[in-house]
């Protein structure tokens, strides 16, 4: 079983070091490519069906502030994010409202402050998934409104994909749930599931032939759809929008 996210030989977790994954040259067309731009604006677009203009919102597992960025022309946004580096470069390069910080902490003067609190694609990198969506609840308002993104083990694809599905990462992702756990989870912690759909994004094909390639050491159908997906070196940055149904998006408010 894993025992927690991998950590650098200093103790840090692999997003908490001076040098995190958001900025290596592998993930570089992941997490700084164009259409992370695009899935920050996608996601402000959800979360503004439920959350009028000028509200406060906190993005928990901020990243490099690419949807704070989008946030911020709408609310009286905030996000945090366990690197001191990646909030110092967010603060540069995005003039965000970044603050070092982690759910897993508690944050005194969070408590009551937001109207809604966004987590996406964080819940499954937490060893203690209850504890963090019980601070959520502490930190929103009566009829706040929580949205959460994650990998959704109960899909079809990874049902089909089993151990080789892209999102079994035990460097990364220590908690996954299906759609009807996370469900159940949040109701349990007193929050009330008002919708549930499914979320897509824009891939650069550098990255979906890269992923497959990695992938298809185990699994003959990985390996016969890498084979299909090497054309896609002709145009590496390229980019396809993409939506296999195997993340889930909940949006919750506080009961």
């Amino acid at each position: 079983m894993p025992q927690g996210v991998s950590r650098t030989s200093t103790g840090e977790s692999i997003y908490e070091s001076d040098e995190p994954i958001f900025f290596t040259d592998v993930y570089k067309d992941y997490y700084q490519d164009a259409a992370t731009v695009e899935a920050a604006r996608d996601k402000l677009e959800w979360v503004s069906r439920f959350l009028p203009a000028g509200r406060a919102l906190l993005d928990v597992g901020a990243n490099l502030g690419h949807f704070i960025r989008e946030a911020q022309q709408r609310y009286t946004a905030i996000g945090i994010e366990p690197s001191p580096t990646v909030v110092a470069w967010g603060r540069e390069h995005f003039n965000v409202c970044l603050e070092p910080g982690s759910i897993e902490a508690e944050h005194p003067a969070y408590v009551g402050r937001f109207d809604a609190v966004t987590m996406f694609d964080v819940i499954e990198h937490l060893p203690d998934p209850r504890a963090a969506l019980e601070r959520c609840r502490r930190y929103l308002v009566g009829g706040g409104h929580l949205f959460i993104t994650t990998p959704d083990t109960g899909s079809p694809i990874a049902r089909l994909l089993g151990p080789h599905w892209y999102y079994v990462d035990l460097a990364q992702h220590i908690s996954l749930f299906s759609a009807s756990n996370l469900a159940r989870l949040l109701r349990e912690c007193r929050f009330s599931v008002i919708e549930h759909r499914t979320v897509g994004r824009r891939y650069r094909f550098s990255y979906i032939e890269r992923r497959l390639r990695e992938l298809s050491r185990g699994s003959l159908l990985l390996r016969a759809a890498h084979a299909a997906a090497l054309p896609l070196r002709l145009a590496p940055g390229a980019r396809v929008p993409l939506n296999l149904g195997d993340v889930v998006g909940l949006v919750a408010t506080v009961d």
